[in-house]
């Protein structure tokens, strides 16, 4: 049995996961929403206007039911990205996860250890038994993350994908178990 808490502050060595707050547009906007890079493998488009990006986090920021988890990713106060969970199913106890993390950002292990905090709680504190994430088969940093997080592929879901470009991509599938953490 599931047992939901909501965004509670989730804090590692480096980061502190916090919920969105109505102040936090500016920054998003400047560190994630609105780079190319960062949104190339997303479903959304870059964001030209701030407006937008205020939006978003307000939309975030006012999802406050206890069965939502939506976390702001900071580092020495300064907003990097965010984690937060895209799908769940309570019945099979199933949690799927998804992340974005500011260019300037990657590759410091940031994203890792906000997924394995999260993980961490979502298993131990909330009782899910499952949980799930894809990626577009060329955004091969997630796909590394997904796999140092201990996910295992499950499935290529074969030009599953509708790219910006037109462009067809292939969907993994990685998936990771309650029983396969310590």
């Amino acid at each position: 049995m599931l047992e939901h808490k909501g965004s509670i502050d989730i804090k590692t060595d480096r980061l502190l996961l916090r919920k969105f707050e109505i102040g936090d547009a500016e920054e998003v906007f400047a560190t994630w929403t609105s780079d190319e890079r960062v949104a190339k493998y997303t479903s959304w488009y870059a964001h030209e206007k701030i407006e937008d990006t205020k939006a978003y986090v307000e939309y975030m920021a006012g999802r406050n039911e206890v069965s939502d988890y939506n976390w702001i990713i900071e580092t020495d106060n300064k907003i990097i990205g965010s984690i937060n969970v895209c799908y769940s199913d309570d019945y099979l106890e199933i949690a799927g996860i998804s992340y974005v993390l500011g260019h300037k950002y990657w590759g410091e292990g940031y994203i890792t250890e906000a997924a394995r905090a999260v993980i961490q709680f979502l298993f131990h504190d909330v009782n899910y038994r499952k949980i799930i994430a894809g990626c577009d088969s060329e955004n091969i940093g997630s796909s590394k993350v997904m796999e140092k997080i201990g996910m295992k592929r499950e499935a290529v879901l074969r030009e599953h994908i509708k790219r910006k470009d037109g462009t067809w991509g292939d969907d993994f599938q990685y998936g990771l178990l309650k029983r396969e953490r310590k």
